[in-house]
């Protein structure tokens, strides 16, 4: 019997999404994430057998123990970039047993989510990235040129989020070194943005075939992080889409991706980065008529990607992280609590709360409340 087992590796709506997409096509996952304060995404009622471990590493030794069969592979599904670097890990073990997101080795995936490798990658393929350095902390390039922005090497790294500054001249890039812990880091020519856009699609047959489903662009912009409300696309960017299938095809990835980009005052693209996994966008692909995540499996099941699977986007389809947007715009006064109101009610993919599917969300907001005011 194939089994869709959710790994999660830290409790987040990118899973969540997972859950739900599958739930809402009838299949009823099984759930395995590492225990912490927060609980929410086994809690949906969609789940048919939840298990909690405390780390990643032991998620995926308890998926082998019990959910390891010879006659019929089961499929492995993550959101998060610390459950994929296991599963890359254990790539060796997990392929005789499972269906998961890889690139035909083990470590191959781990190698390109180094942001170096990435954007070497990327710029083969004609991509436009911006000029970077891969620096020791404490280290000023001879040829810098500012405004420049810090970013940690890899996404799978402690701190990687949180040594993110925007740095205007040499004291700045000075004050922002001193609060890394990170020995080395990337320095990346810092474009203003007025939007980011981002490519969501998979690829199977080892990165043969390749089909993007949706471009989302942001509602709103945010300088230095990304915005919790999106409006979703069908793909027309035809050349972009190209670039991107032969940056998959090299790799040799067969799973689900997502590929960021800034879109600059200019109308340029700039390559941001590569997600080898379902992301916080993977749910709006299942409002837009195309589950992701079911398309995928399907698809690897057949060993072919059908081109009919492409659907047209609902005119005006917005998705929202609802929790994160009002902290957003309505507790810093960027719009009123009535007219954010107004947009949460119209938005047709929220990524909290569902449809037919609230205890998740009631857990979210709970530990919203309590736990994270502390």
């Amino acid at each position: 019997m194939t089994e869709y087992i959710v790994l999660v590796g830290k409790e987040h709506y990118n899973p969540l999404g997972i859950v739900r997409t599958l739930g809402e096509a009838g299949i009823r996952p099984i759930v395995v994430a590492v225990k912490g304060d927060l609980k929410f995404v086994g809690q949906s009622k969609y789940v048919k057998k939840r298990h909690y471990v405390s780390s990643t590493e032991e998620g995926v030794k308890l998926i082998l123990e019990k959910y390891a069969v010879l006659n019929e592979k089961s499929f492995i599904l993550t959101g998060d970039d610390v459950s994929l670097a296991a599963m890359d890990k254990y790539y060796d073990t997990l392929k005789d047993h499972f269906i998961f997101y890889s690139a035909g080795e083990k470590g191959r995936i781990t190698h390109y989510m180094n942001k170096d490798v990435m954007f070497n990658i990327a710029a083969k393929h004609g991509l436009n990235v911006a000029k970077t350095w891969k620096v020791k902390v404490g280290e000023v390039p001879a040829d810098i040129v500012y405004p420049v922005m810090t970013k940690a090497i890899n996404s799978i790294g402690e701190e990687w989020k949180d040594i993110v500054y925007i740095c205007h001249n040499a004291d700045e890039l000075k004050v922002a070194y001193s609060k890394m812990k990170s020995k080395e880091i990337l320095l990346q020519q810092y474009v203003e943005k007025v939007d980011e856009v981002s490519f969501d699609g998979f690829s199977v047959n080892c990165g043969r075939n390749t089909i993007i489903l949706t471009e989302v662009y942001q509602e709103y912009c945010i300088p230095d992080k990304y915005s919790p409300y999106w409006d979703i696309r069908n793909n027309t960017d035809l050349d972009t889409a190209q670039k991107i299938k032969a940056v998959i095809e090299e790799i040799g990835f067969e799973g689900i991706f997502e590929f960021e980009f800034m879109l600059d005052k200019n109308g340029q693209l700039w390559f941001l980065e590569i997600n080898f996994r379902n992301t916080a966008l993977g749910y709006s692909t299942t409002a837009a008529g195309m589950p992701q995540v079911i398309l995928w499996c399907e698809a690897m099941k057949k060993g072919n990607i059908a081109p009919e699977i492409i659907k047209e986007v609902p005119k005006g389809l917005k998705a929202m992280a609802e929790c994160f947007d009002y902290d957003a715009r309505v507790k810093t006064g960027m719009i009123t609590k009535k007219e954010w109101l107004k947009q949460y009610k119209a938005c047709q993919c929220k990524l909290y709360k569902g449809h037919d599917d609230n205890i998740p969300f009631y857990r979210f907001m709970w530990y919203k409340l309590t736990k994270m005011k502390h």
